[in-house]
């Protein structure tokens, strides 16, 4: 692999830090306007963070080394730690001083290996480790943080060190290939994971880890598989970011970006990247399917939508006999993953091109028994999302969504939790990573209206993590916590806090100018005292 960083070197800000910006312990920062002094806890935040080790740098967005930031809030008091994840794969890296290893997007061989022992694995490779870069999310499970990422590695996380506790590979409890990076939470605190097998027979599973597990044993030791929906590909898996879930259905997507399961079994021997195991397939439609949560038997309906990719669900929820399914859409999106490679990234910021996801809703019909072809089955008031009975067929239809502000880039996604999976009004996302477009936005999904909050061009908004007010009666009496990291030198990253309501700013939290914050996918917000 080149050690050239010329495309590195011209990425923003947010992907230039280095091992030196580990932090140990937090540093309090500077709070301008008032931050509610019912907020107390600490908002977690994880993502993809360290690009650079020695003369070697990932060249893919997704590849970083996790960085798990830590911003505690204490009557109006506000600090800030980053710490870079010591997971197995990082320690390797550093001890060698350079990138050791496979990413996403690029390979770099192992100095302790020898020619022979490189070119045997080459030709008769033994499965690798899973990586234990677990750079995407983080959940809570009882009194105990765990940081995810797709693979089946889960590391327990030391909340006051944001160190490993403790190591888990999934497979060893379960026969899944793949997990989830965004599980979701029960009431009763059970948490619901979601783990792919490349037995298409077999290959969407849906896992219950109960609460209150012995603390001495992995989450996933007591987990059960408790529904599980073949794939409609013999030789690809649909790529499963995410998952909805309603009061009585799973709700999966059988996207036209899948997992090749030739080029999965052949990458290691004939080099090929594992960016490119993950194939977009033009001219297929994104099927939607429901499993039912009690028998754990797929609702026997197709749900054709049109061709496009999404990697966040919004919310799912029950209504007058339909599923309203609510995404960030991506039409014909199946470049995604590959268009943040760093090259690729350049080329499209230069062009004035963008990956354009947009606040989408999806509207399914439970019965479609006796339906008339030509008849919109959808028949829930307030909404232009459609469905049709496919011609000559009994099972299949055809559904249409309704786009909201199409023209607004809408990702990293939250709601209220409340309202997981039942009917929600007020949803919250990011411009994300755009070059071209910086704000924040809450929907008003009954008034089909948009507020924003704009950022400068020198910054990206990060995923908006509501937090209600304590005693609050209406779904969105609360704050909005994120993370608005700069994209050029010299200006400062900032956490800001707007009311949720009105969606006007509260308070920030600056970083000191010479402190570089890096972009963050994902996080949670935490009252325990750990």
């Amino acid at each position: 692999m080149s050690e050239d960083l010329t495309t590195y070197n011209q990425m923003p800000e947010f992907f230039h830090l280095e091992q030196s910006d580990h932090m140990e312990k937090p540093i309090e920062v500077q709070v301008t306007g008032e931050v509610p002094n019912w907020i107390s806890g600490s908002l977690y935040r994880n993502g993809a963070g360290l690009y650079k080790v020695g003369p070697t740098a990932w060249n893919h967005f997704f590849d970083g080394f996790a960085i798990l930031q830590r911003w505690s809030f204490s009557e109006g008091k506000v600090t800030f730690q980053a710490s870079i994840l010591d997971s197995g794969v990082y320690k390797k890296c550093a001890k060698h001083r350079r990138l050791v290893g496979r990413g996403i997007g690029s390979s770099f061989p192992d100095p302790c290996e020898t020619i022979f022992g490189r070119l045997f694995n080459r030709f008769y490779p033994s499965r690798p480790p899973p990586s234990d870069n677990t750079n995407v999310n983080l959940m809570e499970l009882g009194d105990r943080l765990f940081a995810l990422t797709e693979s089946l590695a889960v590391n327990e996380i030391n909340p006051d060190t944001l160190t490993v506790k403790e190591k888990a590979i999934i497979s060893e409890y379960l026969a899944i290939h793949l997990g989830t990076a965004h599980p979701h939470k029960l009431k009763d605190g059970t948490a619901i994971f979601y783990g792919t097998n490349m037995n298409y027979k077999k290959a969407y599973n849906f896992i219950a880890i109960p609460p209150h597990s012995n603390p001495s044993k992995s989450p996933f030791a007591d987990a059960k598989v408790v529904a599980t929906a073949p794939s409609r590909w013999k030789m690809n898996i649909s790529y499963t970011h995410s998952f909805g879930m309603t009061e009585n259905y799973f709700v999966q997507l059988e996207q036209p970006l899948a997992i090749n399961i030739p080029r999965a079994m052949l990458n290691r021997p004939l080099g090929i990247k594992n960016a490119d195991v993950v194939v977009p397939y033009e001219g297929e439609s994104l099927d939607i399917l429901l499993i039912s949560r009690s028998t754990g038997e797929r609702l026997p309906i197709t749900y054709k939508a049109p061709e496009g990719v999404v990697f966040h669900f919004v919310n799912c929820y029950e209504e007058s006999n339909h599923v309203v399914c609510d995404v960030c859409f991506s039409l014909k999106g199946g470049s995604a993953i590959q268009r943040v490679f760093f090259d690729s990234f350049l080329e499209d910021w230069k062009a004035g091109i963008e990956s354009k996801f947009g606040y989408t809703r999806f509207v399914l019909p439970l019965f479609v028994d006796k339906a008339e072809e030509g008849k919109n089955l959808v028949t829930l008031p307030n909404t232009t999302a459609t469905a049709f009975l496919e011609k000559n067929s009994e099972n299949v239809v055809c559904v249409s969504p309704e786009y909201f502000e199409k023209n607004m880039m809408a990702d990293l996604p939250s709601i209220n939790y409340d309202y997981n999976g039942i009917k929600h009004r007020y949803a919250y996302t990011s411009t994300n990573i755009s070059p071209f477009q910086h704000k924040l936005a809450k929907f008003d999904m009954v008034e089909k209206t948009v507020k924003t909050f704009e950022v400068s061009e020198n910054y990206r908004p990060g995923e908006p993590v509501f937090l209600a007010r304590p005693g609050a009666t209406r779904e969105d009496d609360g704050v909005i916590l994120a993370t608005i990291v700069a994209a050029n030198s010299g200006a400062q990253s900032y956490l800001v806090v707007l009311d949720a309501t009105s969606f006007k700013e509260l308070a920030r939290a600056n970083l000191p100018s010479e402190k570089k914050m890096s972009f963050t996918f994902h996080g949670i917000f935490s009252d325990k005292k750990f």
